[in-house]
């Protein structure tokens, strides 16, 4: 299985989270999804769970990864669910004749409501796309 790997710095250590931080567009070098993610040129900073957190300290080089299928869903949960929402609710709305200002509003509307369920969700997010710390 491919990895998205890239090098990051520990920021913090606190115990069993390892907190990096990296720039996001080197990370994303051998995404296959990175002309669609648009989240390029940021410093991110990563909180990562490690059983040997404590064998890090804040200042050290480190590499993390993170399995390319994953990077790839965390594209469809962010981008694409939510645009065939917004879609199938601008044209369900027209489908009953309501106005150009119900149907956008509507589809703006159930894209804020599935982010906010997605948000909700993030502990079960965190336990699904989950990357690796190794020291370099």
């Amino acid at each position: 299985m491919e990895q998205i790997q890239h090098k990051a710095v520990v920021v913090a250590v606190e115990g069993n989270i390892v907190e990096v931080e990296m720039t996001v567009n080197d990370a994303c070098e051998g995404c296959r999804a990175k002309e669609v993610c648009g989240a390029g040129g940021e410093q991110r900073i990563v909180a990562i769970h490690d059983t040997y957190a404590r064998s890090y300290t804040p200042g050290e080089e480190v590499m993390i990864s993170l399995d390319e299928i994953m990077g790839v869903k965390a594209v469809v949960y962010a981008y694409i669910v939510p645009f065939f929402i917004m879609i199938a609710v601008m044209f369900g709305t027209k489908a009953f004749d309501a106005s150009d200002w119900v149907s956008g509003g509507g589809a703006l509307g159930a894209a804020a409501l599935y982010y906010v369920g997605l948000w909700l969700m993030r502990g079960k997010l965190e336990k699904e796309i989950v990357f690796k710390i190794n020291k370099l």
